[in-house]
């Protein structure tokens, strides 16, 4: 008999890193753009805070559903930016990242057999999470020549009576497309029409560009009670290495639920990393302005750079930090194969260049790659001038 473990695919990306690395301690250039995760520091008030509860001993158990001082700061963020009716700060937890709250959120909803819709392509770990307690993903397509649209008339069409949630990632990684509010609307009214429940994933929601505002599909009076909505400190922050993040939900057997997991999981987030959380929260947040300005400057500077080369037509993220990129028909292949896996082994054997093969996001990207522009200025002009080479 097979264990559930041995069924969860993780492979892909992985593939992709190793590479990259043992090329780097080899010696050789590289450009790391399969990484989502930018260059940028922690800010400096953010350290402070660290640093100052670790000087100051507070580094024993903290509570294992979050500090009170974080568990605040949070639910004071989720009712004035986000627009979210929250009881209390009791319907708040503190994760260990994003991917925690959103493992906490499947695992607490899902009965085996439960159906949950999905955007394809998307974060490869989202299928496997739903699949843990014994959900189904069922991948709506994506569609290039609808801009991407999570098309509310598609999901409507998937609906069935085993469906329990629609799940939601506004920006969205891998593509970058931002889903506006009146998508997000008709979702809402889809969700209450069938009593649904619909999980959003609100990894990116600072990382948005183009003056364009981030809607959470939780502040809609009518499923606001049917919502749960996972955030991190890793992309607003760059918070990626210390593992931070938060879940809400007014339902209280969810919630309930979910305190239950953080018990038997984590027991708690390490409570350095929680007073760090508190100070990016109630603390300037001029770093993050800052921050995003620069991850707009890279992305119209990749943007021009990928328009030059005829082997890729590119996407324009409105969000996150990546861009989606079509394989041109041109494109004589490499190894015999012009799928996205060769592209990606092209890229890396002849230009050292990282990216991630678009069908480990799901099937429809497959004759895709997704790059990330979380690099310096300079360096992403050194992987263009790189790629034109090659491409030339």
């Amino acid at each position: 008999m097979t264990h559930i473990i041995d069924n969860i695919t993780l492979g892909a990306l992985v593939i992709v890193r190793d590479k990259m690395m043992a090329q780097q301690a080899a010696g050789r250039k590289v450009y790391r753009l399969e990484v989502g995760d930018t260059n940028f520091d922690v800010p400096a008030h953010v350290q402070q805070a660290i640093t100052a509860a670790m000087q100051s001993g507070k580094t024993h158990y903290p509570p294992s559903t979050g500090l009170p001082q974080l568990r605040s700061a949070m639910l004071k963020k989720l009712r004035e930016e986000n627009g979210l009716p929250i009881k209390d700060a009791d319907h708040v937890l503190v994760t260990i990242g994003g991917m925690h709250g959103l493992y906490m959120a499947f695992t607490a909803l899902l009965e085996p057999g439960d159906e949950v819709i999905l955007p394809d392509p998307m974060w490869s770990e989202i299928a496997e999470l739903i699949k843990r307690p014994g959900g189904v993903p069922v991948p709506i397509t994506l569609r290039a020549d609808r801009g991407f649209l999570y098309d509310p008339a598609d999901i409507e069409a998937a609906i069935t009576p085993r469906t329990k949630a629609i799940y939601i990632n506004s920006p969205q990684n891998p593509i970058g497309v931002v889903f506006t509010a009146e998508t997000q609307r008709q979702i809402a009214a889809l969700a209450e029409a069938h009593n649904l429940w619909v999980i959003s994933d609100e990894a990116y929601e600072h990382v948005i560009f183009d003056g364009q505002k981030h809607f959470s599909i939780g502040s809609i009076p009518a499923i606001a009670d049917r919502t749960i909505t996972a955030y991190t400190f890793s992309k607003t922050y760059a918070m990626t290495g210390l593992r931070l993040g938060y879940l809400t939900a007014n339902d209280d057997v969810i919630i309930d639920r979910c305190r239950k997991l953080l018990r038997l999981t984590t027991n708690g987030v390490p409570s350095i990393t929680q007073w760090g959380g508190v100070a990016a929260l109630t603390g300037p947040q001029d770093a993050v302005k800052a921050m995003m300005t620069e991850l707009e400057a890279r992305r119209n500077l990749f943007m021009d750079g990928l328009q030059t080369i005829k082997a890729f037509d590119s996407f324009k993220p409105g969000g996150a930090f990546y861009v989606w990129s079509k394989i041109s028909e041109a494109w004589p292949g490499y190894d015999g194969r012009r799928d996205s896996w060769a592209m990606t082994n092209y890229l890396i054997d002849k230009g050292g260049i990282g990216t991630s093969p678009g069908v480990a996001f799901g099937p429809s990207g497959e004759g895709y790659v997704r790059f990330a522009f979380t690099l310096d200025r300079q360096t992403l002009t050194e992987s263009i001038e790189v790629m034109q080479d090659l491409f030339k």
